[in-house]
């Protein structure tokens, strides 16, 4: 098992309770402090329960988590997404949930957790060099799993290489002693210069998740233009303590990705979590899709097999991440309008709110579930706009926001064509004007 972060963890635990001997190796012990994944989405919970994780102190200590909030940029009343069914997802410190899976995994005897150590090759015989004791050990398994991140070195090895994509830079910080405006619930805001998160990881810890866009860079090292650029944007009570915890500390800042979930290995070596792909954080997926990817790889005969059958069930959640995400992000006029109409759908319709949340907890996984819900909103966006332009007579205008929303109409047929896989049109060319 290559990798001690939760994946690698969860996965080490549960082929060991399976009855495998399990060589856990971890380059640095000390990644686990970084800024990363602290959402884990009703499937991924589910999967924990399955995998026999599901009473992890890290996770259940905060309480359930039962959707998010929605906060319009025009101030409007926030929107209230619930998960359906009841279903309840997780937050939690990342690095207490990561030491709490490595003291667990370490307790097995079946599994022999190495550290500091690496990958060094596959072949013509694995091998992993350890740092403790300067020598290159080579090692005999019938199966390489690979948890290592999405840098991964195993990938590499593989020659599959880094074929990921800079999307935007993420920031995360924590605020003290603060209340959220829906408690167990996460939030997100729109109007600063790019969607902002909080959700709660401790009885008085909340983290805060600003995203940027790379022509804002500045602000990364500009702490009072940041702060002026995101506390008009927050609640009264949360500005003030985002304003105090600036000042003792800067973010720790991320660059986001986004790599297609397409390869999930080769030969006996199996990829998992963001070692197959990554998404933004917006939707915080990641986690989630890599404790689906350890059931699917527990229950699959060969690799060949697994790669099957989590290309197809990962798809929808990858692409509802990259929509997600360009809709919130961007300001251009077709993007504003469907954005306003994806805020009315989910203040009038329960049935849209449902089905959003249903994808958006991978608990449903189905691409026409997707397509009916990208069309509605986007239909009702394009009629909008381009009769408003019709009625003032502005023809061009009409024909020019026809064009404009033409772009959107793949993502729906996404859904329905198998296999199909949307990447984000700001990762791939620039934006049309506002119709004149």
């Amino acid at each position: 098992m290559i990798g001690a972060g939760p994946i690698g963890c969860a996965a080490a635990i549960a082929f060991a309770r399976h009855g495998a001997t399990v060589l856990l190796l971890e380059s640095n012990p000390r990644a686990s402090e970084r800024f990363a994944g602290e959402w884990i989405h009703p499937s991924g919970v589910q999967s924990l329960e399955r995998l026999g994780l599901g009473a992890l102190e890290a996770i259940t200590e905060n309480g359930p988590r039962r959707g998010f909030v929605v906060h319009p940029e025009d101030g409007s009343e926030p929107i209230v997404l619930p998960y359906p069914d009841g279903m309840t997802a997780a937050s939690f410190d990342h690095g207490e949930l990561v030491s709490e899976l490595r003291r667990k995994a370490a307790a097995l005897p079946g599994i022999d957790y190495v550290t500091p150590a690496r990958l060094t090759r596959l072949s013509p015989a694995p091998a992993y060099f350890d740092s403790n004791s300067g020598a290159e050990i080579q090692i005999n398994a019938a199966r390489i799993v690979a948890a290592d991140g999405r840098r991964s070195g195993t990938r590499r090895l593989l020659g599959l290489g880094d074929g990921s994509v800079g999307i935007s830079i993420m920031g995360g910080i924590v605020l003290n002693d603060v209340d959220l405006p829906a408690e167990g619930y996460g939030h997100v805001m729109s109007g600063g210069p790019g969607p902002i998160m909080v959700y709660r990881i401790g009885a008085n810890k909340v983290r805060m998740c600003l995203d940027i866009p790379p022509s804002a860079a500045g602000l990364r090292r500009d702490t009072a233009a940041l702060h002026d650029a995101v506390a008009p944007v927050l609640p009264a009570g949360m500005a003030k303590a985002f304003a105090v915890s600036l000042k003792a500390r800067k973010p720790a800042w991320m660059e986001t990705r986004f790599q297609t979930r397409t390869e999930y290995g080769r030969g006996n070596v199996a990829l998992v979590g963001d070692a197959v792909g990554c998404t933004h954080p917006l939707t915080a997926i990641g986690i989630s899709l890599g404790l689906m990817d350890v059931e699917a790889l527990l229950d699959s005969a060969d690799v060949a097999d697994y790669a099957r059958h989590r290309r197809t069930a990962a798809r929808v959640p990858e692409m509802l991440s990259n929509a997600l995400y360009q809709v919130f992000s961007e300001n251009s006029y077709d993007t504003v309008a469907i954005r306003r109409s994806m805020y009315d759908a989910w203040r009038t319709s329960a049935a849209e709110r449902r089905r959003t949340m249903g994808l958006l907890a991978a608990t449903d996984l189905r691409g026409r579930s997707f397509a009916t819900s990208f069309f509605r909103i986007g239909f009702t966006a394009a009629r909008r706009t381009v009769g408003r332009e019709a009625r003032a007579g502005h023809w061009r205008g009409a024909r020019h926001a026809l064009s404009a929303f033409a772009s959107w109409s793949t993502w729906p047929l996404a859904g329905l064509i198998p296999g199909y896989r949307k990447i984000p049109a700001h990762l791939t060319a620039p934006r049309a004007g506002r119709p004149g």
